[in-house]
């Protein structure tokens, strides 16, 4: 799933890929450096949906990889600071089918893959 990335300003910062997600955050890959803004904004639309969710976040963690032909890529582990149980159900949710194919949760969910690893 791709996320628009603002900073606390609104400001566009970049686009990104979520990676994995879990209840209290989410694994971004970007090409941005979003360690330098602390809180930020993201925009997350649901495929044919055109319902956008916004959702804030804090950067807690970041890990810079070398990739192919000397690329450097990034990691972000974002906390949650507010988005809404439904939102976060529907990105865990997507995500699942992703990796699964189509799946219908039953009890509490858990993390997709473990959440602000390295």
């Amino acid at each position: 799933m791709t996320v628009a990335i603002e900073d606390e300003t609104r400001r566009p910062v970049g686009y990104g890929v979520i990676a994995n997600v879990s209840e209290s955050g989410a694994c971004i890959w970007t090409d941005s450096s979003l360690g330098e803004y602390g809180r930020v904004l993201m925009r997350v639309s649901f495929g044919r949906l055109s319902e956008v969710h916004e959702i804030a976040g804090v950067v807690v963690w970041e890990a810079i990889e070398n990739g192919a032909h000397g690329a450097r890529l990034r990691r972000f582990g974002i906390e949650w600071c507010d988005a809404s149980p439904a939102c976060i159900a529907r990105l865990r949710e997507l995500a699942l089918q992703a990796i699964d194919g189509p799946v219908t949760p039953t009890g509490p969910l858990s993390p997709v893959r473990p959440a602000f690893s390295h």
